[in-house]
């Protein structure tokens, strides 16, 4: 019987390119999504001093926020704008966005008859629109 093809398995090499090309394409959209996020809160639509803006960013799936906590400030931390690594769980991979100060959830969710400003989740619908875009540029060539 003779050979007609001799072929070699590359399937570790392609999941693990599959594997970091995503984890490129989920940091990205995190970035975008926060930086969508941070544009939702201006002057007279929940910020005073800046604080709970520069207070959002992403994070790895196993990021604990309750550390970020600072009192409003002016000269509050920026903890955006970073890269960040998914974390592979299983079959799937995470990255989170929010913000770790104690009242960034009445903010966004509202309280007694306040509805809150959702910044968060309008910066992720918003960031969807880009996908494609983002999913283009991460293209293994």
């Amino acid at each position: 019987m003779s050979k007609l093809f001799d072929l070699e398995w590359h399937g570790e090499e392609v999941i693990q390119v599959s594997e970091d090309q995503l984890g490129e394409i989920m940091s990205e959209f995190t970035l975008v999504a926060e930086g969508c996020s941070k544009k939702k809160l201006r002057k007279g639509h929940g910020v005073l001093t800046g604080t709970l803006r520069r207070s959002i960013h992403g994070a790895s799936g196993d990021y604990t926020f309750a550390g970020d906590n600072v009192e409003p400030s002016e000269s509050s931390p920026e903890r955006g704008n970073q890269k960040i690594t998914p974390v592979r769980v299983g079959n799937h991979f995470l990255t989170q966005l929010g913000s770790g100060l104690v009242y960034a959830m009445k903010m966004h969710q509202g309280w007694g008859k306040f509805a809150g400003y959702h910044f968060i989740t309008e910066g992720v619908d918003e960031a969807k629109g880009q996908i494609d875009a983002i999913v283009a540029r991460h293209q293994v060539k």
